[in-house]
């Protein structure tokens, strides 16, 4: 059913990314005032009593956020209702949900989705958090011959991060969907390129004509040790879900994102990735930022009519970051993939250069 938003081996890939910063913006990071922030459009109320939240954003696509109404009972609700709201299946007490995430977990998942009235989401010029050659560290998963994913979802513990040992740095942890020519993501970030530290999560749409042109910040904070579930996936041919939420104290970001002239299918692609990167700020790469280990559990990435397959029996490829700049040199290093779980952890290892 169509939602409508009511107007009143060490693989190499290249992601190709649109056009780039305006001059007056190379090399340069936004900061907060510089945010390009969507524009609230309307507030509907649905049969179940639940608000959505319109918003158009400066590029066009369009986000509608859905606010639980007053009956809303996470323990009762039917599966359409919470995948409504955002949220992955409710597991059985001591179960897994889709997403792998445990009961508890679940239940903080749930309990965080707020009735207040949501903030729009804001891009950040010319800041991008998008494949490049060497420039990611983590695990690919490849669909079998004739399939494509239709989503991808982890846990991950956000690093602890450090701003005395590089210089003009920044790094991100997400999950996403993409063909190398486009993709979909949802992560967190942190990004100190030119002096200010600015971190939070985002989404971000590269290629195709959901084109974000830079990340979305979604505001949910970026708090160093605490458990964050990231999820994209499709939900119709007009709809991607896509979900930032911090597992410790339940902030939530799920929203879904579509397009005036459609196109959801663009971005059912054959690899998920599950990496760690550093961000791409008015064309250039910047530094690599000096952090704890970043660890990743039960990755998971979802065929498209065929449901949830764990990172370990989706031909994992183990994606090392290098800096050219410095002879091809790591700057990362994924542990193997633990393949029971489809865990892994990744471990900083040197700052790189600025290219």
């Amino acid at each position: 059913m169509k939602r409508q938003l009511r107007l009143l081996a060490i693989p190499i890939a290249v992601l190709l990314v649109g056009a780039g910063a305006t001059p007056s913006q190379a090399g340069l990071p936004s900061d907060a005032s510089a945010k390009l922030c969507g524009e609230a459009l309307s507030v509907t109320t649905d049969a179940d009593g639940d608000q959505h939240h319109a918003f158009r954003m400066p590029g066009g696509l369009l986000v509608d956020q859905v606010v639980p109404g007053p009956t809303f009972a996470p323990a009762t609700a039917s599966a359409a209702r919470l995948a409504k709201v955002g949220l992955p299946a409710r597991p059985a007490s001591g179960a897994l949900a889709a997403g792998e995430l445990s009961r508890a977990d679940w239940d903080r998942l749930a309990g965080g989705l707020t009735r207040a009235k949501p903030k729009a989401p804001c891009g950040v010029p010319g800041v991008r958090a998008a494949i490049h050659n060497y420039n990611y560290s983590g695990y690919r998963a490849t669909a079998a011959s004739g399939e494509t994913y239709s989503g991808a979802h982890s846990s991950i513990t956000a690093p602890s991060y450090y701003l005395s040992t590089c210089a003009q740095e920044s790094m991100s942890q997400w999950v996403g969907v993409s063909n190398d020519n486009v993709l979909v993501q949802a992560g967190v970030y942190a990004n100190q390129y030119s002096g200010s530290d600015i971190s939070g999560s985002f989404i971000e749409f590269v290629g195709g004509s959901w084109d974000t042109e830079h990340l979305i910040d979604v505001g949910v904070p970026y708090i160093a040790g605490h458990r964050y579930y990231l999820d994209v996936h499709y939900a119709d041919r007009y709809n991607w879900s896509l979900t930032v939420s911090d597992l410790e104290n339940g902030q939530n970001f799920s929203g879904f994102w579509t397009h005036p002239t459609g196109g959801a299918t663009q971005y059912l692609q054959p690899f998920a990735y599950f990496v760690t990167e550093r961000l791409t700020v008015g064309n250039k790469l910047t530094q690599y930022m000096a952090h704890s280990d970043a660890r990743f559990r039960t990755a998971t990435a979802k065929i498209y009519g065929a449901g949830d397959a764990r990172l370990s029996i989706q031909r994992p490829e183990q994606m090392i970051m290098l800096s050219p700049g410095i002879g091809n040199e790591r700057l990362s290093n994924p542990d193997p993939l633990e393949v029971s779980a489809s865990n892994f952890t990744e471990h900083w290892a040197r700052c790189g250069v600025v290219e």
